[in-house]
């Protein structure tokens, strides 16, 4: 027996030393492989470089600054490597920033980069339509690929949990999540706002953005919660509007943007930088143009909208089209075909006043002849979300429901509601395409929010560039310029183009909470309770 242990003891002491020696340096390796400071240039799909840096994200964004200035607000997703220790510990060795590569010059998509350590999904490159090109990257080492597409691809959707008559809160989230870069604008802010972590909402939004895809019931409640810290009637277990609540949301992150200066830097997009700007995706710009019969005086003023809310349109005035002066024209004076395109004639209609009970506020003379006033879109958003106003009090001051059914296409110009005072718009700029419609279905007491989803749209890389690269207007000097061209009695003229018509294959989604299932375009198109149309820039 005793020959036995130590016949076993001899075979185990060495085998237990050679274990405890290759374990070792193995620990060593990635030790020194996980601490050293370096400069991958792991190209991502689209041209992003992979750069890590020791320490947390607060270190590695430190470390940029220092080693990479030139790469400090080129920032588009983070992720981290980290070992079971450290898993265990808390800490984390490496943190990897993704970045622009010098030759990627399509500024509006973002690679499937990790972003706070989770997979990316949300969109996918076609291959159809792109053509690439070949860059050698700053140290002329590995070659960097850029692809650029006309088709943009979601993933399909994945629904969201009813928290307790939260149909109306889901529906909209579900045209969110659906929107071109709307993740893409909140990912950046995510490494270059100093305080993200202070912007309530907006942090939480992207938390939800981030893990849609999975398991998501706790960052859905989070959103909800933080709406109701701006709007304490929602998340009370009672039926709300969808579009207020879109409103809120929507009002709500931008207010914190605005409020903790959190804005992204504008970057040009000529560099071949990704500067997506939260507030240009969504955010247009009204002309109130004001013209005298008295006098050649014009005052116009301008204001910021991120919806438009239109009414049901049974009759138009035949007179809408007959304008007493050139600067209430627009672009193209085409007959609106559609009831959404009838609604936005109602609302840009011509009101004509009485001098005396509006008289110009340039001259100050109070003339005997007419005043006309007319709002008219003199910037639309690249993403145009439209509201039909279909809850409205009647005789006998009750809220009730306009049931009717209205027609509005896949595919409409803005042409016919935009500004002449706009010259750098025209009638082929203007096109907008159906990506998403919140319908209410049933009376307005118990009715149901569900949403429909496209996910294959045509994707045109330049206008979008327009969109986003867009500056903040200076609107006293732009008010001076606009009140002076319009002053000018030209020749009317009429930019009346055509209407695209869409060719990609349709990927539509009925969305119901958590049940999803596959539409298709006739379904969608005119559905007889659309409440809310989200078009994006076609």
């Amino acid at each position: 027996m005793e020959t036995l242990s130590i016949i076993l003891l001899c075979v185990f002491i060495p085998v237990t030393v050679l274990l405890s020696i290759c374990l070792l340096c193995i620990h060593s390796y990635w030790k020194r492989k996980w601490k050293s400071i370096t400069k991958e240039n792991d190209i991502e799909a689209k041209g992003d470089i992979k750069i890590g840096f020791q320490g947390r994200l607060e270190d590695a964004q430190k470390a940029l600054q220092t080693t990479c200035p030139e790469f400090v607000d080129k920032c588009v997703g983070v992720d981290y490597a980290v070992s079971d220790k450290c898993i265990q510990s808390d800490e984390v060795n490496i943190t990897y920033l993704y970045v622009r590569g010098p030759s990627h010059q399509d500024p509006t998509f973002v690679a499937d980069e990790k972003l706070g350590g989770r997979k990316k999904k949300q969109k996918k490159k076609s291959k159809a339509t792109k053509r690439s090109i070949d860059v050698e990257n700053q140290d002329g080492a590995k070659q960097i690929r850029v692809e650029e597409s006309k088709l943009f691809e979601f993933d399909p959707p994945i629904g969201n949990k009813n928290l307790g008559n939260t149909c109306f809160f889901n529906s909209s989230l579900q045209a969110l999540y659906f929107t071109k870069f709307f993740e893409d604008a909140l990912s950046l802010l995510k490494v270059s706002a100093p305080n993200f972590q202070n912007l309530k909402l907006t942090k939480s939004v992207l938390e939800l953005l981030e893990k849609k895809n999975v398991n998501h019931t706790q960052e859905l409640r989070s959103v909800l919660n933080a709406v109701r810290n701006i709007n304490n009637q929602f998340g009370r277990g009672t039926q709300e509007d969808s579009y207020e609540l879109l409103n809120t949301l929507l009002g709500g992150i931008l207010d914190e943007l605005q409020n903790g200066d959190r804005t992204c830097k504008p970057i040009d997009v000529d560099s071949g930088v990704n500067g997506i700007s939260l507030k240009n995706l969504f955010t247009g710009i009204f002309i109130t143009i004001y013209v005298y019969d008295s006098c050649n005086d014009v005052e116009v003023d301008f204001e910021e909208f991120t919806t438009l809310s239109i009414p049901i349109a049974d009759n138009i005035d035949q007179n809408f089209k007959k304008l007493p002066h050139r600067g209430l024209q627009t672009i193209s004076s085409e007959d609106p075909r559609f009831d959404i395109e009838k609604g936005l004639a109602v609302l840009t209609q011509i009101e004509d006043y009485e001098e005396s009970d509006l008289p110009c506020r340039v001259c100050n003379i109070e003339g005997t002849g007419k005043a006309y006033r007319r709002m008219l879109v003199f910037t639309p958003p690249p993403v145009l979300v439209i509201h039909i106003d279909r809850f409205k009090m009647n005789d006998f001051n009750r809220l009730t429901k306009n049931a009717q059914r209205l027609k509005y296409p896949r595919i409409f110009n803005m042409a016919k509601f935009c500004s002449v005072a706009n010259t750098e718009l025209s009638t082929n700029s203007l096109n907008y395409e159906l990506y998403a419609v919140v319908v209410h279905s049933g009376a307005l007491g118990g009715g149901h929010y569900y949403a429909y989803v496209n996910t294959t749209r045509m994707h045109d890389v330049e206008k979008w560039q327009e969109h986003l690269k867009r500056s903040p207007l200076d609107l006293e000097k732009l008010k001076s310029n606009v009140e002076e061209f319009l002053r000018k009695r030209h020749e009317f003229q009429d930019d009346s183009g055509q209407t695209e018509v869409c060719k990609v294959k349709d990927s539509w989604f009925y969305v119901s909470d958590e049940s999803v299932c596959s539409a298709s375009v006739d379904e969608v198109i005119s559905h007889k309770d659309a409440y809310i149309l989200f078009y994006e820039v076609h």
